[in-house]
C-alpha cells in the first residue's frame, strides 16, 4: 500500500463549496485503483471509513462505520441506494451526468457532475473534484 493525499472539493447547488484534505492509502488491484481514508470531524462523519474504487468507466464510493452506503457514479446511470446511519436510514438516488478520470504522473484527477435525490425530494445538482497525489 502506498500513502496518498486526497483532496476533495464538493460544490452543491446554492451552497458554498466544501474542501477537505485527507491522508490515506492507495492499492492497485487488477484494473481497479482502491483509495482508503478515514473521514474527518469537519465533515460530520467521524468514525467513517471511505473507500474509493476507481475503474475505467465508473467510480464507487463505499462508506463503513457510523455511516454505511455504496454509491456508484457512472455516466448516464441512475444508482438507487440506502444511506444508513446510527439514527436510521434514507433512500437516495444519484444520476451521473459526467465522470472523468485522468491519470498523469503521481496524480489521479476525478471530476463528477451529478444529481442527488434524497428520500424522493427534488434532485440537487452537484460537482465533485477529487485529486489523489502519491507521496
Amino acid at each position: 500500500m502506498e500513502k496518498v493525499k486526497i483532496e476533495v472539493k464538493n460544490n452543491r447547488q446554492n451552497e458554498d463549496p466544501i474542501e477537505v484534505v485527507y491522508l490515506g492509502s492507495l492499492m492497485e488491484k487488477e484494473k481497479e485503483t482502491h483509495i482508503a481514508y478515514n473521514e474527518s470531524v469537519l465533515t460530520g462523519m467521524e468514525g467513517v471509513k471511505t473507500v474509493l474504487i476507481i475503474n475505467d468507466n465508473h467510480l464507487e464510493i463505499i462508506r463503513t462505520g457510523n455511516i454505511r452506503s455504496k454509491m456508484i457514479f457512472k455516466e448516464k446511470y441512475r444508482d438507487n441506494f440506502v444511506y444508513r446511519m446510527n439514527e436510521g436510514a434514507m433512500s437516495m438516488a444519484l444520476e451521473t451526468d459526467e465522470l472523468s478520470v485522468g491519470r498523469q504522473g503521481k496524480q489521479i484527477d476525478i471530476y463528477i457532475r451529478y444529481r442527488l435525490e434524497i428520500a424522493g425530494d427534488q434532485a440537487d445538482r452537484n460537482e465533485m473534484r477529487i485529486r489523489i497525489t502519491r507521496n
